[in-house]
């Protein structure tokens, strides 16, 4: 991590990253606003690491059919 580097650094509360796609849509959204970290609300999934090409998902929470009660970090 450049500690001179400035980051851009987002909250946002999801509830649909269950849907079909949605990560993808959520990294092209994030993406094109340029933001490095983001905490992301009421993510119904199981506490993990999910690692991808260009951006990595820190998960906390438990599965929940009313998708709540989670919380990840995007980390780009």
């Amino acid at each position: 991590m450049d500690l001179e580097k400035e980051y851009k650094i987002g909250t946002w509360n999801v509830r649909s990253l269950y849907l079909s796609g949605a990560l993808k849509v959520l990294h092209n959204e994030l993406s094109n606003l340029d933001f490095d970290v983001v905490a992301l609300q009421e993510t119904p999934l199981e506490s993990g690491i999910q690692k991808f090409d260009n951006f990595a998902l820190f998960n906390s929470g438990l599965e929940s059919k009313k998708h709540e009660f989670g919380c990840r970090f995007y980390v780009s």
